[in-house]
């Protein structure tokens, strides 16, 4: 049976949890700001928490996929407790169990909630490279970002709308964009099949 929540690109697996949750396994496995994830879940070698909003630093989530080995890679100002972890700012680069990761700008530009703090992410496992936007607006950094699959928030209200994030897909360079952030808490309903981009794919949830 195809798994509908799960896209496969040279041999790495990109699987839409939930709302901005994603994991991402190769021959490592990260978790990108689990939400509502239970426990029994593969365990993660990585896990990065793009702000400290409750539906992205969710710390319940965080510990159903720790264990001791795993590092926990956050934004300044945004703690995670209890774990081996790496406090980052937009615009470094690191590495971090094997894999690469770039912070990038994460903010809104016309609403009132990710002014500062906050970051998106650009991680390489097995030499594919993967933008997670964060909690974001159509931003000018966007134009200098070249991955293999970008995951772009369309929930409106505290992110890109749908109209936004495919113009944001238009600036940024990608070979798929795969769309997040929508149906799982107020404010954010909004309808993928809408997200017309060439290279768009439209996973289902793997977590209800």
């Amino acid at each position: 049976m195809k798994d509908e929540s799960t896209f496969v690109y040279k041999g790495v697996e990109v699987t839409y949890l939930k709302h901005a949750g994603f994991r991402i396994k190769g021959s490592v496995t990260v978790y990108i700001d689990p939400f509502e994830v239970p426990k029994g879940m593969e365990k993660a070698d990585l896990i990065l928490v793009t702000h400290d909003h409750f539906d992205h630093k969710d710390v319940k989530s965080i510990m159903n996929i720790a264990d001791e080995e795993t590092v926990v890679v956050y934004p300044k100002g945004c703690i995670v407790e209890g774990y081996k972890s790496c406090e980052v700012s937009a615009g470094e680069k690191l590495e971090v169990k094997g894999v690469k990761i770039e912070t990038v700008p994460a903010y809104n530009i016309n609403k009132p909630y990710h002014k500062e703090g906050g970051v998106g992410y650009i991680v390489e496992v097995d030499k594919v490279r993967i933008y997670h936007a964060g909690d974001t607006d159509r931003i000018p950094e966007m134009k200098n970002i070249r991955v293999d699959i970008a995951l772009l928030p369309i929930g409106g209200t505290y992110t890109m709308d749908v109209k936004e994030a495919v113009e944001a897909a238009g600036d940024i360079q990608a070979s798929y964009y795969i769309p997040m952030h929508y149906g799982a808490i107020p404010g954010t309903e909004a309808n993928p099949e809408e997200f017309k981009v060439e290279g768009a794919v439209i996973l289902k949830l793997l977590l209800s």
